[in-house]
């Protein structure tokens, strides 16, 4: 048991180790290799100088050979430092315990042997004392500095033993003494910055390393081409369907007018005009459209260039008009053959020679039918009017009662069936003949469901926010719920004499002049509210 846990202990250990080793910044070698250059640097400057001008150094006789043999230890020590560091044969933290270790010791000798802390060598102690500061225990650190401590209070010990009691040299040593610990204090703190910030700067890394390789996949993976190109028309990146799809070989340095001459074209004329054409070219038996991102601000710089095959789309959209073709076409068929039905049985009827009560009914119904054929050709022309528009600033005030005006006089709807509450004032952007459209669509149906009485049909503008909701009420039966959803889809309609096209047609119109038309659930009838923009001043 105790032999398991001193196992676990030891590796907890250097996993501790490992991790400190993985996360150390490359700055602390380099500050370590910096130490042994001050080292070597000190040891020769000493040794030499106290050898060339021993009359100026503050040794005496008997010990400047000593000295001098102490110097050239030391030095030959740094270079023995200097070329673990090089090889990094041993951890970082080992080596610097070393070095420190080496350094504190030898520089209290030499200081001894130069007077003591009156000689000055004794200052030389706060290099190695900050340089623990990037060991990553504090306790080392203090170690450090007492150690230091403890030599310079033992040579002044001894120094007085010998001399006699020197007050200033004890103040001196105390002094020192204590900027040691605080240089070995502030010097950790200094450096466990600079860990942190290096582990950051690690963990950082290896999420933009990982993101990198999301987006190199990711980019490969694209179901549409992409090239990435510099100012020059240099490829700097190419997926997989980018070759594809311009059956290009590329290479380091290929431009675009390489891999397409089309293609070059196009950027260039992007590069000068800020647009390029977007109708498909032809490569091979592909159409591709090709459309221009800037990788800065401005253009020059190069561009992310995004190549879409739009051969499939082409052919499902074509597939898509045929079929909305056929589907038009088969509801026109049905909805054409009911009134000619009518009408061709009401004109057999009058070759007949019928009684003239029975001629002018059946005239009735032979206008009627004709009547609802106009209506159907009226609703498949507005299917084409969504794209022309001309959309002015219409005051909603004048717009409605003049709308109301007419169609009480075309429908033949009695004064006083619709009531306008209108807010003065209101003014939006529409184009004045699809706001007619929408709203005759809208009231017509109004007018076949409600009662027919006194405000039968309320229409109602107000503003609200940065739109103006017209509101078209009428209080006849409310819409079921089942069939709300479809409502607004062509040719679906619950009323025989209808073409099923008027409420598909109007939200066709509000959507191409950006407002919406929706129905709102309402007690005591239905409602259907156009959401309008407020015309900009």
């Amino acid at each position: 048991m105790a032999a398991s846990i001193a196992a676990r202990s030891i590796a907890s250990k250097t996993a501790a180790s490992v991790a400190i080793a993985v996360n150390l910044p490359e700055s602390f070698w380099r500050s370590l290799r910096h130490l042994n250059q001050y080292r070597l640097f000190l040891a020769f400057s000493v040794t030499i100088g106290a050898w060339a001008f021993p009359q100026y150094a503050p040794i005496d006789e008997d010990d400047l050979q000593l000295f001098l043999a102490s110097g050239v230890l030391y030095g030959t020590v740094a270079i023995l430092l200097a070329g673990m560091e090089r090889a990094r044969q041993f951890d970082f933290e080992r080596q610097l315990i070393a070095q420190v270790g080496v350094d504190i010791v030898a520089i209290s000798w030499l200081m001894h042997l130069s007077g003591g802390i009156l000689g000055g060598l004794g200052l030389l102690l706060i290099v190695p004392v900050a340089a623990s500061g990037m060991l990553p225990a504090m306790r080392a650190i203090l170690v450090a500095a007492a150690v230091a401590t403890l030599l310079l209070l033992l040579e002044q010990l001894w120094r007085s033993l010998g001399v006699g009691s020197v007050l200033g040299s004890f103040v001196r040593t105390s002094l020192l003494s204590v900027g040691l610990f605080a240089v070995a204090v502030f010097s950790h703190v200094l450096a466990r910055g600079a860990r942190t910030a290096a582990e950051l700067a690690g963990e950082k890394g290896r999420q933009v390393e990982h993101l990198a390789r999301i987006n190199a996949r990711v980019i490969q993976e694209l179901p549409f081409g992409v090239l990435v190109v510099d100012s020059r028309g240099a490829v700097l990146l190419a997926n997989s369907q980018a070759e594809e799809q311009l059956r290009g070989n590329f290479h380091v340095d290929c431009t675009l007018g390489h891999c397409s001459p089309y293609l070059a074209e196009l950027w260039a004329s992007w590069r000068r005009e800020g647009k390029a054409q977007t109708y498909p070219f032809q490569v091979a038996q592909t159409r591709l459209r090709a459309r221009f991102i800037e990788l800065e601000p401005e253009r020059q710089a190069g561009a992310i260039v995004v190549i879409e095959d739009v051969t499939e789309l082409e052919a499902e959209a074509q597939r898509m008009k045929l079929a909305a073709l056929g589907r038009l076409t088969a509801n026109l068929a049905h909805e054409i053959r009911n009134p000619l039905s009518a009408v061709n049985h009401a004109a057999q009827l009058l070759k007949e020679g019928q009684g003239p009560e029975v001629q002018v009914r059946l005239c009735k119904i032979i206008e009627d039918n004709a009547q609802r054929l106009s209506w159907l050709v009226d609703d498949v022309l507005s299917l084409n009017r969504r794209d022309r528009l001309d959309q002015e600033t219409l005051n909603v005030a004048d717009s409605l009662a003049a709308f109301v005006e007419e169609f009480q006089r075309n429908e033949q709807v009695p004064e006083g069936a619709i009531q306008l509450e209108i807010e003065v004032g209101a003014e939006v952007g529409f184009d004045r003949m699809h706001l007619q459209q929408i709203l005759w669509n809208l009231c017509r149906n109004a007018w076949h469901y409600c009662g027919k009485g006194p405000a039968s049909i309320r229409i109602t503008a107000r503003a609200a926010a940065a739109k103006v909701d017209i509101d078209i009420f009428n209080d006849g039966p409310p819409v079921d719920a089942g069939l709300r959803e479809h409502l607004f889809e062509p040719f679906y309609t619950t009323n025989q004499q209808g073409s099923g096209l008027g409420l598909y047609i109007s939200r066709e119109l509000a959507e191409a002049n950006r407002a919406r038309l929706h129905y709102v659930e309402h007690p005591g009838g239905a409602l259907f509210r156009l959401s309008c923009q407020l015309s900009p001043h």
